[in-house]
Parts: C-alpha cells; sequence; structure tokens
C-alpha cells in the first residue's frame, strides 16, 4: 500500500484515478482548491489538502510523507500563451520543486499528452524516440512542463506518460460526439476520413499510470533520450470514422454518416466559438487552438513501449469501454434510456 498525492482529483481522469487507487488500498490525498467541488470525490474517503499549485507553501505540505505524487492537474484549453504557461509549466516547476525539497522525495508520475509530441502520419503512429513537435499552444506547453522535470531527474524519479483521447464515464468534452450520433447517427470528423486517432479509457489509463509508478522506467536529462515516457493507447488504431461507428453500435444506430469537415469550416466555427466564450468568460472546447491540432490529420501513436518495458495492456476492448461510456451517460440521463439497449444488457 502505498500513500499517494493526486493533483486534478475533481478533474474527469483524476476521479477515475482516485477511484482505483482506493480500491487497491492506497492511502490517497488529493490537492483541492478552495471552494472546488469535492462531491464526486467524498464516497472515495480520500483526504482533502486545501492547496493550489500557484502557493509553493502548500505544495511543500501536500507532498509531506507522500511515497507517490501523480501531477494530473493543469489546462487544456484557455484564452492566452500565459494561462497555458502558468498552469502547465510554472506549476510543473513550483511541484517538482516541493519534491526535490524532500530528504527522500517520491515517485513523480506526470500526465502530459499526445499533444506534446505533436501530429502522426497515416500508417506511422507516433513513438517515444520521435523527436517532439508539438503544433499547438497547449501541446507547446505541454512539451515545455516536460522539459523542466528533466531539470529534476537527478533530485526526484520521474515517469510521463502521454495519453491520446481519453473516453470514459464522466466525460464532458467527448459527450458532444455521442450525443450527435445518438440525435442524428451523423458523425463529424475533421479532414480526411482516414486520418488516424489512438484512444484510450480513463480507466485503463489510471491502471498504466500506477503500473508505470511501480515499474516504469525514470526520465533523463537528455532530450534525445526517451527513458521514461510513456504513450499509452489503445493497441488497435482507428481513424476518425471508424471510432464514429464503434459508438454507433454501443448506441444501437445501425447507420452512422462520417461526414469530412474541411479545415476552413473548422476554423469558422472555432472562430464564432472564441467570440462566444469571449462573453461568457470560458473556453470552448473547439477553438482555435483545437482547431490547429485538427489541421494536422492524424493523430496516433504506439503503446509497444509501455508493454514491452512494463507488460501493461489495457484490461479490456476499446469497444467495450465504449460500451461502458454510454450506460453511464444513459444512467446519469445525458442519453435517453431509449439507447444502446442492448448493449447495456450484456454489460449487466
Amino acid at each position: 500500500m502505498a500513500k499517494a498525492l493526486v493533483t486534478g482529483a475533481t478533474g474527469f481522469i483524476g476521479l477515475h484515478l482516485v477511484e482505483h487507487l482506493t480500491q487497491r488500498g492506497d492511502d490517497v490525498r488529493c490537492l483541492v482548491r478552495r471552494g472546488s467541488d469535492r462531491s464526486a470525490l467524498g464516497r472515495y474517503g480520500a483526504e482533502f489538502f486545501v492547496g493550489d499549485l500557484t502557493d509553493q507553501e502548500s505544495l511543500h505540505r501536500a507532498v509531506k510523507d507522500v511515497d507517490v505524487v501523480y501531477h494530473l492537474a493543469g489546462v487544456t484549453k484557455c484564452f492566452s500563451v500565459a494561462s497555458f504557461e502558468e498552469a502547465n509549466v510554472v506549476g510543473v516547476r513550483r511541484l517538482a520543486t516541493a519534491c526535490s525539497s524532500r530528504t527522500t522525495p517520491p515517485r513523480f508520475v506526470h500526465v502530459s499528452s499526445l499533444a506534446a509530441a505533436g501530429p502522426s502520419q497515416i500508417g506511422r503512429p507516433r513513438k517515444e524516440s520521435d523527436e517532439a513537435v508539438p503544433v499547438s499552444n497547449y501541446g507547446r506547453s505541454k512539451l515545455a512542463g516536460e522539459f523542466v522535470l528533466r531539470e529534476f531527474v537527478d533530485q526526484i524519479p520521474v515517469s510521463i506518460v502521454r495519453p491520446p483521447v481519453v473516453l470514459g464515464p464522466g466525460d464532458k468534452d467527448g459527450f458532444l460526439l455521442f450525443d450527435s450520433i445518438a440525435r442524428f447517427g451523423l458523425h463529424l470528423v475533421p479532414g480526411r476520413n482516414d486520418n488516424e486517432c489512438s484512444f484510450i479509457s480513463a480507466s485503463d489509463l489510471v491502471a498504466a499510470m500506477r503500473v508505470v509508478s511501480e515499474s516504469g522506467q525514470h526520465l533523463v536529462s537528455d532530450v534525445a533520450d526517451p527513458s521514461g515516457i510513456y504513450f499509452v493507447a489503445d493497441s488497435m488504431i482507428r481513424t476518425f470514422g471508424q471510432y464514429g461507428q464503434m459508438i454507433g453500435h454501443s448506441l444501437g444506430r445501425e447507420h452512422v454518416r462520417v461526414v469530412s469537415v474541411p479545415n476552413p469550416v473548422i476554423w469558422c466555427v472555432a472562430a464564432f466559438n472564441e467570440l462566444v466564450a469571449r462573453i461568457r468568460g470560458h473556453q470552448h472546447i473547439l477553438n482555435f487552438d483545437k482547431a490547429r491540432e485538427a489541421g494536422y490529420g492524424s493523430w496516433a501513436c504506439s503503446s509497444e513501449k509501455l508493454e514491452r518495458e512494463t507488460g501493461f495492456v489495457p484490461a479490456e476492448s476499446l469497444q467495450t469501454r465504449i460500451d461502458q461510456t454510454v450506460a453511464w451517460y444513459v444512467q446519469k440521463g445525458w442519453l435517453p434510456a431509449t439507447v444502446g439497449t442492448t448493449v447495456r444488457a450484456e454489460l449487466q
């Protein structure tokens, strides 16, 4: 049993991680901001520690007596490069500094992103040894956070996981795809229909994070050396269109119309969303930064290195994970109870 600190615990992936760790008997401490909604965490019996990545002193107290730190906190969408920098780079430095001040520093598992590595080519998924070429402000900030951690490799044992698209119960952003297919049988894909993409369920991602904390290699200072960095993805690479068809299967949709959306249309939609978001003060998932990523086609990666070095493979197929996600959406009333009845019956 380990004592773990989880940052970003109230988020989509963070909730899955806290559930996973507490179920296996770990003692979990959650770094939570003052006034944050902790209701979903209450049932796991985790410790709440009020602090913030902007408060260095609170981080020094938060890492006290923990064996491992899982760093998930950060931002995926915001209005400025400076905001990405503060959350995804400066915040990493503060937390790593706190860990390095310990006499016996904890293991540090950092959740980065495929966006830090950049897009792939059709038929050639990204590998950890490939040169990182991020194309978005988000991706560049996540890569910069990785570079910060390389400065601490002689002081703390660091491992990095880079997930692609993450799905599962509780995913609000991904729900838009499910809803479009459920309502209209329509699946919109950016660019070409044969562009490839990797996926991983939140349940399998957090299980991989634990395995990496226990048996993964550690980061080194040489940026050309991929030691300690792991892509975590389903072994089968799909096209965006195939992913929509899999969602359709879970929803009981016999026919799903896959529509390719040209880049100019994506940018027009992003421009409208940016305008509305600035009025409301909350960034939309399809914004200029995501339009940049969409324009580069394929986003696929290989998790062969993770399997070779740790033995980790996802516990369930991607189709089963999509089925489970649909069942959760129906249970919560996000999707009507009439969809996916056959699949949900098989899960019971």
